[in-house]
């Protein structure tokens, strides 16, 4: 047996989640809404304006559709309807979700249904697959149906516009809120939701859920922690399935933290699987078994009530990703983080690593400058700055003026007028005019207002007239520092037209003897 060896794991096999009697892929026209994904009730079908695109995306035979909008928008609605017109005879392949499974396996399973029409149904994609569209080669026969959070599709996880039909569900339109109450549904006559599944789909199942049902206290901790797992994992959207050995370590720590015990407390199998019992039954979790390793999800809504009462993913979380996850995986939960307006928990797992986007690193010290950090906001300014970034130049300029170190401030300004960008140039002149003036150098600060003045960027030139005013003003020159707002409130750029406003009415309330 010499030299022979095993060098890695085959990537796990997907699992069919809509089959036949047979355990088969079913006709498209067989398979229920349930089944592909829209929340219950399903009653007569709105049309919505993001129909006669699709019509024409179908009509045009476009092998990859993607349907995307804000949570409970209607999305999945919306492509199920289409694709069952259009495609009622194709043979559905709809798997359960499994980052881990390449998207290219999935297209190869549905290509041997291809001879007489396949779909390859992804419902509410991860950014995993969604990346793995831009290369995916579809064969003849097989359609590629996808929905999509727009969230997404506009993160930092998926640099690169998606090919192939992309199509957006907005909010509801009054004519559409018009005819949901003309028709069979229930809509309050009040209603101020303009996203259909807010109107329809009933939640406050599924927020007493989430509060754990029950009014022992010990039942109620274990299904919190067992479905506010399962709602974190779905939100942060990792690279990874959450198997039974990651749900049992996160259970555990979610449930400590719940009941506020001690970190090394012992936690209740049995409540553990009783809560998994209670969750299934209810249709809010779902148990795969895959290679003789099972893993869980859960009911989108879980995530979508989460959200939409502001709650936080739970600390307990971010200890397992910083503990636990690779760095690939880690820089996944990162940019995620990023991506919620979560900046603390995404500097802390992309600190130490690569290839992290430039415009995350300015964003991260520039929210960090603005919330007073300001070691943090100069340690990711140079990490900016060291890919280029100009405006973390002159942000970080900035932070040094108001730090009094004016020399590091100068240095910083003076990099990105010699960037030669436009905007961000003028707007470092500017900055060097100001710290000439504080040092009493007022002709050389004249001198850098004047050249911001003069640059191709119609913004910062506004501004630099309001800064000539200024300066003109205290210098005792009235007349000069009146022509400049003028001149600012011309422009129709509306900070420089604020400011310059407010100034010229200090001007002309002034009494006589001080103008």
């Amino acid at each position: 047996m010499a030299g022979w060896s095993l060098t890695g794991r085959s990537n796990p096999k997907p699992v069919l989640r809509v089959a036949d009697e047979r355990g088969r892929p079913p006709r498209l026209a067989d398979a229920s809404l349930g089944e592909l994904g829209v929340h219950a009730p399903h009653g007569p079908y709105l049309p919505r304006e993001a129909d006669t695109a699709l019509e024409k995306h179908f009509a045009d035979e476009a092998q990859l559709v993607v349907v995307h909008g804000k949570r409970l928008v209607g999305a999945t609605r919306t492509l199920a309807e289409a694709a069952r017109k259009h495609l009622p005879e194709h043979t559905l392949h709809a798997f359960h979700p499994d980052p881990r499974v390449p998207l290219t396996e999935l297209i190869s399973v549905a290509k041997r249904a291809a001879k007489n029409g396949a779909v390859l149904w992804l419902d509410d994609a991860g950014s995993e697959h969604l990346a793995q569209l831009a290369t995916a080669e579809i064969p003849a026969g097989v359609r590629v149906l996808v929905t999509a959070r727009s969230a997404l599709l506009g993160g930092t996880r998926l640099p690169d516009a998606l090919p192939g039909a992309v199509v957006e569900v907005g909010p509801l339109t009054t004519a559409e809120v018009d005819a949901l109450r003309d028709g069979e549904h229930d809509v309050p006559a009040d209603a101020k939701a303009d996203r259909v599944g807010l109107l329809l789909v009933p939640l406050e199942p599924v927020r007493t859920a989430l509060s754990g049902d029950s009014e022992e206290r010990s039942i109620r901790f274990d299904r919190q922690a067992l479905l506010h797992v399962l709602t974190d994992w779905h939100r942060m959207d990792p690279p990874l399935a959450l198997n039974a050995k990651m749900l049992t370590t996160l259970y555990g720590d979610y449930r400590r933290e719940l009941a506020h015990l001690d970190g090394r407390a012992a936690v209740s199998n049995p409540g553990r699987e009783r809560a998994i019992e209670w969750a299934l039954e209810l249709g809010l979790i779902t148990e795969v078994f895959g290679r003789g390793n099972e893993y869980y999800y859960g009911n989108t809504l879980l995530s979508a009530v989460a959200d939409g009462q502001r709650r936080p993913v739970s600390a307990p979380f971010w200890r397992y990703v910083a503990g636990a996850f690779d760095p690939v995986a880690r820089r996944a939960a990162g940019l995620t983080a990023f991506d919620r307006g979560d900046y603390p928990h995404a500097r802390d797992l992309l600190d130490q690593l690569d290839d992290v986007p430039l415009n995350v690193k300015y964003v991260i010290a520039y929210r960090a400058h603005r919330g007073g950090s300001v070691a943090i906001a100069r340690r990711w300014y140079e990490k900016a700055i060291a890919d280029g970034s100009v405006p973390a130049m002159v942000d970080l300029g900035v932070l040094e003026a108001a730090e009094g170190k004016t020399d590091e401030a100068r240095t910083r300004f003076q990099q990105a007028v010699d960037s030669g960008d436009a905007a961000e140039s003028a707007r470092a002149m500017r900055g060097l005019g100001v710290l000439e003036k504080e040092q009493g150098n007022p002709e050389q600060a004249k001198q850098w207002f004047t050249d911001a003045l003069d640059s191709e960027d119609s913004v910062q030139a506004a501004n630099a007239m309001v800064d000539l005013g200024v300066l003109a003003e205290e210098q005792g020159d009235v007349e000069e520092a009146r022509s400049w707002y003028e001149k600012a409130a011309e422009t129709h750029q509306p900070a420089a037209v604020t400011v310059a406003g407010a100034n010229l009415r200090v001007l002309t309330d002034a009494p006589a003897d001080d103008a």
